[in-house]
Parts: C-alpha cells; sequence; structure tokens
C-alpha cells in the first residue's frame, strides 16, 4: 500500500529539519546523506523518494528553514511595526538564538558555508535574504515609512553579522556584549538616529 501525501510530506519535513539541524552545526561538507537520514529515522534509501542530491536538499532545507524561523511564525495580527521589529531584533541577536537554543536562522548559522556551495544553494540563500529585506520593509516602523530604502538591507546584514560573527566567537562575555551593540545601533537605526 502506498504511502498517503501527508505521510509523504511529513517525512519530508523530518528530513529538512534534521538536514538542517545538522548543516547548521557542522556545514554541508562535513554532513553526509546517511548523517541527515539517521537524524530524521529513516534509511539512506527515503532521501532518493524526496530529494535528487544533497545539494537541492541543501537549498530547500534553507528556504524550509527560513519559513519556519521565528521571523515569520512570530508575526500577529495585532503587532504594530515598532512592536514587531523590536521583538524580531532582539530574539535574534539575543544569546539563545547564537547558543541554538532557539531554531537557528539559515542566513548567520550558514553564511560562510554558503558563500562556497553550488549556485543553487546561493540563490536560495539569496531568495531567502531578499525575503527577510521585504518582511523588514513590510514591518517598518512608521517614522521610517519614506526613509532611505536601504535601511533595511544594513539592519538585516548587522544582524545576521552579529550572529554569524558571536558564533565564531569563544568568550561569551563578548559575546553578550557584541549582541547588545547590535541590538542597540539595530534600534538606534529604526528609530531614524
Amino acid at each position: 500500500m502506498p504511502y498517503s501525501a501527508e505521510h509523504k510530506q511529513n517525512s519530508r519535513e523530518q528530513i529538512l529539519r534534521g538536514a538542517m539541524t545538522l548543516f547548521s552545526r557542522k556545514g554541508f561538507a562535513n554532513v553526509s546523506i546517511d548523517e541527515v537520514m539517521a537524524e530524521a529515522g529513516m534509511t539512506r534509501g527515503a532521501f532518493y523518494a524526496h530529494f535528487k542530491s544533497k545539494s537541492v536538499l541543501y537549498a530547500e532545507a534553507v528556504m524550509f528553514a527560513a519559513l519556519n524561523s521565528q521571523i515569520v511564525t512570530q508575526l500577529n495580527a495585532d503587532d504594530t511595526e515598532l512592536s514587531w521589529f523590536a521583538r524580531v531584533v532582539d530574539g535574534y541577536l539575543d544569546i539563545s538564538h547564537v547558543d541554538e537554543t532557539v531554531s537557528p536562522c539559515p542566513l548567520a548559522f550558514l553564511a560562510t558555508d554558503v558563500a562556497s556551495s553550488d549556485p543553487e544553494v546561493r540563490r536560495a540563500y539569496t531568495e531567502v535574504y531578499k525575503g527577510l529585506v521585504k518582511l523588514f520593509d513590510q514591518h517598518r516602523p512608521p517614522r521610517l515609512k519614506k526613509s532611505d530604502p536601504d535601511l533595511n538591507l544594513a539592519i538585516t546584514a548587522l544582524m545576521i553579522g552579529g550572529v554569524a560573527v558571536s558564533r565564531a566567537l569563544h568568550d561569551k562575555t563578548l559575546v553578550k556584549k557584541l549582541l547588545s551593540s547590535c541590538r542597540s545601533v539595530a534600534h538606534r537605526l529604526a528609530q531614524g538616529r
């Protein structure tokens, strides 16, 4: 008896979650298909029922992680632009994000890994980044509605870079100071200061 469409979709999402966990910890080159499937609790043979290659999996995992990130899932209908902005910036630039106690953002966790990846992976990363910038543009605080259109590029790069650098540092005191500084500057930029 063939599997239902729902079962196939659940299996695919399980593989994507497991892949994102492994890729964000070890990078593309250091993760095997066998490891991904073991993380998902499935056999290697099941991999090819869902993906044609590890590169395709990686690109789809980047998109999946972005669409299921806290930035997207924390959108509330009753949010003001300023409350959404503050919550997202503060949550993203928090030590719990750097330490992976919340779902990691592929933009920060895979930035250097993607730079040396194949074009398909880089395209997926680019689309995710453009989506983040667009989301920030849609939720720009009211006083910035007619502001410099490059502002969201700067704020999102500050956030992603702050988390990426923090992950590379060994000194937790410095990490906390760096994250606090990034939050402070992002808020000042958003307030037009």
